[in-house]
């Protein structure tokens, strides 16, 4: 009887420790389910995440950073110019940081003002680098394929000549008397596409900046330079060697335009916005007016 008694006493211990281990093992799978669902939750909200990071216009991204950046040349008066007796952000003036301003007050972010030559302005832009160009960019359709560009803030039958040697003058009477010469413009601008297209024969003499060109037209390097009216009579205010030839080019009606990269449709709402409320009130032309002054006043030639 004790042989039989151990013998199934023996049968039930075998089965109770089988059964423990079956539930422990059950326990332990359940365990590994509970782990492996908290890191599918952990990976599906990092997916999610992400997902929501690239959905964010560079609007969203300004406005989270509280911070606009706009790049513009600031030597091309009275759009923009540098006032040499300030520093930092504030030695930036012209009727184009006025817009500027305007615009980041209007978005409530700060402005900063990140200073480039042109064509860094172009593929500043065009690469979606940085948040906006604001630059005396005129309208052309080739920058509206490669940008957002905005409605005109300043539309007008602006005038493109050229400055001369001021003892040269009397020799350009007409577009046909610059044929075969040497004339210098920036690269990029409107005034090599007004170069290009009326000037026959022409020599091509591209410069990173205006200035540069100025500065080679004044050692003889080339025989005139391609700007706009506007700012090619700052620089002839300033230096009496110079002059403004009499013929302009033509068929120069421009839309000066703020440029975005492309896709950038929240942000450019936003400055098309801001843009509609300073044409209503006639702000731009009162900040032209005022930067000219400036500019004039500073003995600014750029």
């Amino acid at each position: 009887m004790v042989k039989k008694f151990l013998k199934g006493f023996r049968k039930i211990t075998a089965l109770t420790m089988v059964s423990m281990l079956l539930v422990s093992g059950l326990s332990g799978c359940a365990g590994g389910s509970e782990v492996s669902a908290d890191a599918s939750s952990q990976s599906s909200t990092e997916q999610s995440t992400q997902k929501s990071e690239k959905e964010k216009t560079r609007y969203d991204k300004i406005k989270e950073s509280g911070k606009l950046q706009v790049i513009m040349e600031p030597y091309f008066a009275p759009y923009e110019f540098i006032d040499s007796s300030k520093s930092g952000q504030e030695q930036y003036k012209g009727a184009d940081v006025e817009l500027a301003k305007y615009i980041a007050d209007k978005m409530d972010v700060e402005l900063e003002i990140v200073p480039l030559e042109w064509t860094a302005v172009l593929t500043g832009i065009s690469t979606g680098k940085y948040d906006m160009a604001i630059s005396g960019m005129g309208y052309t359709q080739e920058r509206a394929e490669a940008m957002t560009l905005s409605s005109p803030y300043r539309a007008t039958d602006s005038q493109h000549g050229f400055v001369v040697k001021a003892d040269t003058v009397d020799s350009f009477t007409s577009l046909d008397s610059f044929t075969g010469k040497r004339i210098g413009f920036q690269k990029g601008t409107l005034q090599e596409m007004y170069a290009t297209a009326q000037i026959k024969d022409l020599q091509p003499q591209p410069f990173d900046s205006v200035q540069n060109a100025i500065l080679a037209l004044q050692s003889g390097k080339v025989e005139a330079v391609a700007v706009s009216y506007d700012n090619g009579e700052l620089f002839c205010d300033a230096n009496a060697d110079l002059s403004m030839a009499e013929p302009l080019f033509e068929g120069t009606k421009d839309q000066t335009v703020v440029a975005c990269p492309k896709g950038a449709e929240a942000l450019m709402a936003e400055v098309n916005a801001a843009i509609a409320e300073v044409n209503e009130q006639e702000l731009y032309a009162q900040w032209w007016d005022d930067a000219t002054a400036s500019a004039k006043e500073l003995g600014v030639s750029q």
